[in-house]
């Protein structure tokens, strides 16, 4: 994730100002938001990881809209666009894992768990 969001970082210093401060900032923020939610994740108790988790997985999801929309309407260019792309994949990849994990890990009880 925080290679993803350098790899952003630095097409911002190739756009023009509208762009920066519009679409592409949005993204940045979505970016770091993103990196907050999986630190939570880690340092959450078990309970509440999933949940984390699931987040996190809905807001890659967003992420990619974005960035595939900000190709879309050129402003980024086709290099960057797939060089960002294999990031989320990848960032999606290792989310969609760990919470399998999670979710084995912790499987819900069924009936509350009394018998």
């Amino acid at each position: 994730m925080r290679e993803l969001y350098k790899k952003t970082y630095i097409i911002s210093k190739q756009l023009p100002k509208a762009d920066k401060l519009g679409i592409h900032k949005e993204i940045e923020n979505k970016i770091i938001y993103n990196l907050s939610l999986a630190i939570s994740a880690v340092y959450e108790n078990k309970n509440r990881k999933q949940e984390t988790l699931e987040k996190l997985r809905v807001e890659l999801e967003v992420l990619k809209q974005l960035i595939r929309a900000e190709y879309e309407m050129h402003i980024i260019t086709e290099k960057s666009y797939i060089s960002l792309s294999e990031k989320i994949v990848e960032s999606s990849k290792m989310t969609n894992g760990w919470l399998k994990y999670v979710t084995t890990q912790n499987p819900p009880t069924k009936g509350g768990g009394l018998f």
